[in-house]
Parts: C-alpha cells; structure tokens; sequence
C-alpha cells in the first residue's frame, strides 16, 4: 500500500503530467473533418497556431533548416533551462484560478482617460493599445502602467476603425479615407481614397488593406504600395463589419445579411440570413461566424454549412461590438452592459455593468482581460488576472 502510494506521488509531482493536462486542457485541437476543405484548412491553420504557442510558453525558438542560427550561447542555452523547470502544476493551478475568476466575475478596473471625445475603436496586444476617437485622434497606451505613450493626427473627422500588425497600423474615418502609418517610425504611408461614404472598419494582413463603407462597398488595397486592387459589391446596405481569416473575409451590413468573401478572387462564396434587423459586427474563425444585430440578438454559424447554430439574447438594445474564442463570447451594447456568454452552450456567464456611462463601441479580449471603449470617452480594462502569478505564461 506504501508502495503504491509512492508511486501515486510521484506522477502527482511529475511535472511533464501536469504540462500534458495543461496542454490538453487549454490547447486541445479542434477534430478534423477530412471532408471539408475549409475545416481541414482551419485546422492545419489552428495546429500552426498552438505550436507556436506553446514554443513561447517554453520559450523555444522555431526551428528552420535554411537557419544558420542553430546553436545556443550560454545565455539562451540557460533561458531555455529557465523555462523547461517552469512549475507546471503551479501553471495548472494558476489557469484553473482564471477560469474561476471569469466565471464568477472577479475582475479589476483600470479606466484610461485622454480622448476628449466618444472612443470607437481599440485594439491591444500585450503591452500595447491603440485607440481611435470622435476627437480625430489616434492615442497609443502602455498597459504595463496605462499611460499614455503618444497622439497621433491626421484625419479630418472621425477615426472610426484601425488595426496594427508587426509593420503597418491602418486607420478609417468618416473623412472617407484611410491612413496607412509605419508602426516603427509612425510615419504617414499611404493615403486610401475611392470610398464615397464613411469608412467603417477595416482588416490587415501582410499583404492586403480590406476595408468596408457606408458606400455600401468593400475594398481591397496592396498595403505596400496603397494601390487599389478591387471592389466586392453586393450588400445593399452600410457594410457595418468586416474580419478576415486567411484568404476569407465575412461581411456584416445593414441590409441584415452576412457575406462570405474570397479575399484573392472577389468572390462572394457564401451568405447568411436570419437577422430581423441590420447587423453591427461579425468575427469569423475560419469554421464559425459570430454576429451581432440592431435586433438585439447575437447568432453563431457554422461557416462551412452557412447553419445558425444558436441564437444568444439578452441584450436591450442594440449589439454593437462582439469577439469571442472557442470558450468564450464577449458582446458590447448601446444597453450600456457587457456580456460574457459560454461559446459551447450560449449560456450568459457574466453581465458587467457599471464601467461605462454610455454606448459601448468596442470590445477585445484575450485569456486574461477585455478591453472595451464607449461614447463616454473612456477605455477600461477588465482584467481578470490581478490575482493571478505571472498571469503572461497564461495567455
């Protein structure tokens, strides 16, 4: 009995048991569905995806054979040690100590304060948030002591939409152009003009500038040289939202449809009906659709099958501004409230109130916070993890 106590102890303590559940817990791959070339293509993209994960939360560089860079200093060779003894068991408990705290809404509030107008737009990564305003600004924000880095100007009106990758940020605005900026030095680049009507929202890659309009239109750009490549026509109504995932991108407009668009062909492949009013948002994937309506309803599609899968209410007014994973929906409304919705069930988890004092326009989220951004000029961090040890090997 000693004996076989012993030994329960030890694969209690073993610390690759504990990195496997962790893995399996946290990381699972979705199962592959050979039949459909999206879904396989979904899934080779989510695999990507989780191993480079998990190369970063092991702190391991990727490995390329046409690298020259195969061998280690003393120093990397011991970050590299550093990280394979990181306390797995403790990095379990720690995680299961997230989930509870959103589950239960144990949550601190950071507000920031600087735009001197209505904030509809943010995006974050996990240092860095760039926000966009009524007030014809751009502001960029160090999260790691919410302060303001920098302003940035340049259009005349609104700045409604942006986003950022490693090179470029790209803004829209109801001055109907769009503004592609240098990341590094901040330099103005390109100036997109040929929308009629205000910009809405707008996605970047590597490659392409999409962009979307109360033309009624989408556009796509080359982001390297600003050139205009083509125009997908076929909403009857604002086009509201866009998001794109590889070589798609879906579409949410006012005439209550969502479209499913080849980025390097122009063709619509697939529409969405179901909606009673004109949608706001939409996030896409690659194998779910998630939108969001003036009918105050959320729904979750199968993009593959077009299927509305599940219709989520509760919201009084209309849902403005939606992101979600394969846990979780997080939706923002001119209610005033954010919810937090369990995406497997579409059961309500959590409804936040009390932050903001007026409409919500923006909402992004990762494993440990959300960040939301409201017509009463403000931007607050939910952040979920202030209990939590070196909540960054969490996310």
């Amino acid at each position: 009995m000693l004996r076989v106590s012993q030994r329960w102890q030890r694969v209690a303590l073993d610390d690759t048991v504990w990195r496997t559940l962790y893995f399996s817990k946290w990381w699972a791959l979705p199962a592959a569905s050979p039949s459909n070339q999206l879904s396989v293509a979904t899934t080779k993209s989510r695999r990507a995806e989780i191993l480079a994960h998990r190369r970063k939360l092991l702190q391991l560089p990727a490995f390329s054979p046409s690298s020259p860079s195969a061998s280690y200093t003393l120093g990397s060779v011991k970050q590299i040690y550093r990280s394979l003894k990181r306390d797995w068991r403790e990095t379990y408990r720690q995680r299961l100590k997230l989930d509870r705290n959103w589950s239960e809404g144990i949550v601190e509030l950071n507000v920031l304060k600087g735009h001197t107008d209505a904030v509809y737009c943010v995006q974050s990564d996990n240092n860095l948030l760039v926000s966009g305003s009524r007030d014809k600004t751009m502001k960029f924000w160090d999260l790691r002591d919410m302060s303001e880095i920098i302003t940035l100007g340049g259009h005349q009106r609104s700045v409604l939409c942006l986003q950022y990758n490693d090179k470029y940020i790209v803004s829209g605005s109801s001055d109907c152009t769009l503004l592609v900026w240098s990341r590094q030095s901040r330099k103005l680049l390109h100036v997109l003009r040929g929308h009629g009507a205000s910009v809405l929202d707008v996605q970047i890659n590597d490659k392409v500038v999409i962009s979307c309009s109360k033309d009624c239109s989408i556009r796509i750009w080359d982001i390297a040289t600003g050139q205009h490549l083509r125009t997908l026509d076929g909403h009857h109504a604002a086009v509201n939202a866009i998001h794109m995932h590889g070589d798609l991108v879906a579409s949410a407009s006012g005439d209550c449809s969502i479209r499913l668009w080849e980025v390097s062909t122009g063709r619509c492949i697939r529409s969405f009906c179901g909606h009673e009013k004109g949608l706001a948002c939409v996030q896409f994937d690659g194998t779910y659709l998630v939108s969001g309506s003036n009918d105050q309803t959320i729904k979750v599609w199968n993009a593959i099958t077009g299927e509305c899968l599940r219709t989520l209410t509760g919201h009084e007014d209309l849902v403005r501004t939606l992101c979600f994973d394969r846990r979780r929906i997080v939706s923002g409304s001119y209610d005033q409230t954010i919810k937090v919705w369990d995406f497997e069930t579409g059961k309500l988890v959590l409804n936040l109130t009390g932050a903001h004092k007026s409409w919500i326009f923006h909402v992004q989220m990762d494993n440990v916070k959300i960040i939301s951004s409201s017509q009463d000029k403000t931007i607050v961090i939910w952040n979920f993890a202030s209990n939590i040890d070196n909540p960054s090997d969490l996310t």
